[in-house]
């Protein structure tokens, strides 16, 4: 597959209607008031005589998996190439807006969400359609940065109960994934930086439509680098921000200094990266110089050795469901709590909560009845040259993305969550509790609560290790 690889890039804002619902805080109360930064949806494609793949990284907390692979479609067939090679990965900004069947909701909320879905699709295909349009000669080169601006979630409190706090001693996984796409002349097309955090630093009490974090990083990085870049969220699942979620309703100063580091690590790393030059053999001026120098000389050969993808499903099997009576005894309680939430003035977070746990109610029944004991999680792998891209449908743990890495064939790996999708948590089996996952259990930390991402229960401890093997064995076929 060796040759000339090309490569274009594109942008559209995607920002959501104002009074539209968000999804990333349970504890928000109203809809969008205001848009603080741009939400956008950059797309790259790249190709070289035999094929074509397109990356798009979306500013959007969550976008369901059968969805995303029906904008997967539209998008293979727009510019001609197999929905395999078309990789999605959102931000997971919390400051995004709701999609239809996330949770019950008013006729009018379900009518603003269903449009922004379609206008959505139009963005995503139309940036694509743009990128594939500015194709031309690239080169592509990678590298690795650090950043230190996540911490830790998970801890315990006095009880020893889990809940979502800071723990600054505990390691992380700090590293800044980069990939420079050039023309030709060594001018940016395209950065592309990867990092593994949850973008919260937006808190529940700003009513406003945000990139985060990312969205100060890519300002830095065009305003110093140029050309266009792409944040692609790493494996986060188990990672805040540092400072945590933000509390004040101006999260502003805090969002822009640590997208001000992260996105000045990633310049940092792209501006050591030279794709059309390399340092030449030693030499000197003349016979009298006792200097020597290596001088630059220009990069020569094929620009693209390796471009292929390949996607696959893994099915995951789920804890033992209760008994059918069990369940509708849950369903009846539930619903009698969100009869008396809706027969009284009550909180905006109080209806969410109910309104959630009354539908997984509903769900948990069901899926008794027809005997649902698996789900299915989408993974995927992109090669270029000798970078692989492996994406996952999950909010993976960082411990994840570091073991696929270590085991990985091809030497640059970047690792990304919330690719193609989002089902739900993905907790090794060591971070489920002890003494088993409980159908009863409030849990303190979202990894566990399985129920308020409408799972009747917990996928089971096992399911980590199959997404890593079968993952490896994508990138495998690639190597």
């Amino acid at each position: 597959m060796s040759g000339t690889l090309y490569a274009g890039v594109a942008r559209r804002i995607i920002n959501p209607p104002l009074g539209i619902k968000t999804l990333g805080f349970s504890s928000r109360e109203g809809v969008v008031q205001a848009i603080e930064s741009d939400l956008t949806a950059t797309a790259v494609v790249l190709a070289n005589e035999q094929n074509k793949v397109a990356i798009i990284a979306c500013d959007l907390a969550v976008l369901p998996v059968p969805i995303t692979t029906n904008l997967r479609q539209r998008i293979g067939q727009a510019i001609g190439t197999p929905t395999s090679h078309v990789m999605i990965n959102l931000s997971h900004t919390h400051s995004a807006p709701a999609f239809p069947d996330w949770v019950p909701d008013t006729p009018e909320q379900i009518a603003m969400q269903q449009q922004y879905l379609d206008d959505l699709f139009d963005w995503v295909t139309d940036a694509v359609v743009e990128a594939n349009q500015q194709l031309q000669p690239a080169r592509l080169g990678a590298g690795w940065g650090e950043a230190h601006i996540g911490v830790y979630r998970r801890v315990t409190d006095p009880d020893g109960k889990l809940l979502v706090g800071e723990a600054p001693d505990a390691p992380i996984d700090p590293a800044v994934g980069v990939i420079r796409v050039d023309d030709l002349a060594g001018r940016p097309i395209a950065t592309l930086f990867s990092y593994g955090c949850h973008t919260v630093v937006v808190g529940p009490r700003a009513l406003v439509a945000s990139p985060d974090f990312p969205g100060a990083a890519r300002e830095v990085i065009e305003t110093i680098q140029g050309g266009l870049s792409l944040f692609l969220q790493g494996c986060g699942g188990n990672i805040n921000p540092k400072g945590g979620i933000g509390y004040e309703v101006d999260c502003r100063d805090a969002k822009n200094r640590l997208g001000t580091i992260l996105g000045s690590e990633t310049v940092k790393v792209a501006a050591d990266i030279r794709t059309h030059l390399r340092r030449g053999e030693a030499t000197s001026l003349g016979s009298l110089s006792k200097l020597t120098f290596w001088p630059w000389e220009a990069v020569h050969g094929d620009t693209c050795t390796y471009l292929g993808a390949v996607d696959d499903t893994v099915v995951l099997d789920l804890v033992d469901l209760p008994p059918l009576t069990v369940a509708e005894e849950i369903r009846q309680e539930w619903r009698e709590k969100l009869a008396d939430i809706q027969s009284r003035p009550a909180r905006d977070w109080e209806i969410n909560v109910t309104t959630r746990f009354a539908d997984w109610s509903e769900k948990l029944v069901q899926a008794i009845q027809e005997n649902q004991r698996t789900v299915e999680v989408a993974i995927q792998a992109i090669r270029i040259n000798d970078v692989v891209l492996a994406g996952l449908s999950v909010e993976s743990f960082f411990e994840t993305g570091l073991t696929i890495k270590a085991r990985s064939p091809i030497a640059h790996t970047q690792v990304l969550g919330y690719t193609n999708g989002w089902r739900c948590y993905l907790p090794r089996a060591e971070d489920f509790p002890p003494e088993g996952w409980d159908l009863h259990e409030r849990y303190g930390v979202p990894d566990l609560l399985f129920q308020a991402y409408s799972f009747p229960v917990a996928i089971h401890p096992n399911s980590e290790q199959k997404v890593v093997e079968r993952t490896l064995s994508l990138i495998q076929q690639l190597a």
